[in-house]
């Protein structure tokens, strides 16, 4: 495949430190070509101060008032002209100088939605190679290791801003129930991924748990009781497994091959 010209877009609202860091590991990148687009959400921090001193390896910034996180990515998505975009929001980082290249490069970078793992400041996340309609139900691929290819968002459509933490999820679910796109994991660890969001906040689990069902209610519509049915039989088989109790693993097994042989998906 030859090599993509990308779109790393950065949000940003008041994490001047967090912003000056990921501007850095995107602009030390051996890979160049690709354009950098920074939207900030009016801070009244030093945020400003750091992008006017990259502004000459910058394609597209701005700092004006928005109205939450996915208002903002659309704002990138907007004015991108990469074949292929990543959202690398203020705070996270690429893993090293050669991310990008390595990245790119892998075979395995292929299809339409291609989705990376990331590293964090205890521990690791690798994501499976194949995906599922109920895997979605359970957690979510991460955007800021996953390239979109920009015509994913002119068929779909962009985030959906009525979300303030699960505009990214809701997008994901969206796209793999189409039937449209193609996903593709490619084993490499590409970023760094700050957990201070406000979606890994303590603070916002309630509203996240709300966010989540109804993005759930609306986009499985009839298949949404059937998804719930696997991940209570995944979790049930887990249990067993601990507790080493084969014959209750072959049946809880067998329940799962039953379900997912309905022909439904």
């Amino acid at each position: 495949m030859k090599q993509p010209f990308l779109s790393i877009i950065t949000i940003n609202y008041n994490d001047a430190t967090g912003l000056k860091r990921t501007m850095a590991s995107v602009l030390e990148q051996s890979y160049t070509d690709f354009e950098y687009i920074v939207i900030d959400g009016g801070s009244s921090d030093e945020s400003v101060d750091v992008i006017e001193a990259y502004k000459e390896n910058i394609a597209y910034w701005v700092s004006e008032k928005d109205t939450g996180i996915y208002n903002a990515m659309n704002k990138g998505i907007a004015v991108a002209r990469g074949a292929f975009l990543l959202f690398l929001n203020g705070g996270d980082l690429l893993t090293n100088e050669t991310a990008l290249q390595d990245f790119v490069s892998h075979p395995s970078f292929k299809g339409d939605i291609i989705y990376g793992d990331y590293k964090f400041e205890k521990g690791e996340k690798v994501y499976p190679d194949a995906l599922y309609p109920a895997y979605f139900m359970k957690t979510s691929l991460p955007h800021q290791s996953t390239f979109f290819r920009k015509n994913v968002f002119e068929q779909l459509g962009n985030y959906d801003e009525s979300y303030q933490m699960g505009g990214d999820r809701d997008f994901f679910i969206k796209a793999y129930l189409s039937g449209q796109f193609e996903f593709v994991h490619v084993p490499y660890f590409l970023t760094f991924f700050n957990l201070d969001g406000i979606s890994n906040n303590d603070a916002h689990q309630k509203q996240k748990k709300e966010e989540d069902e109804r993005m759930f209610r609306a986009n499985y519509g009839v298949l949404y009781d059937d998804c719930k049915n696997q991940l209570a039989l995944e979790q049930e088989l887990k249990k067993q497994k601990e507790k080493t109790a084969k014959g209750i693993v072959i049946r809880i097994k067998q329940k799962l091959k039953k379900l997912w042989t309905k022909g439904r998906w």
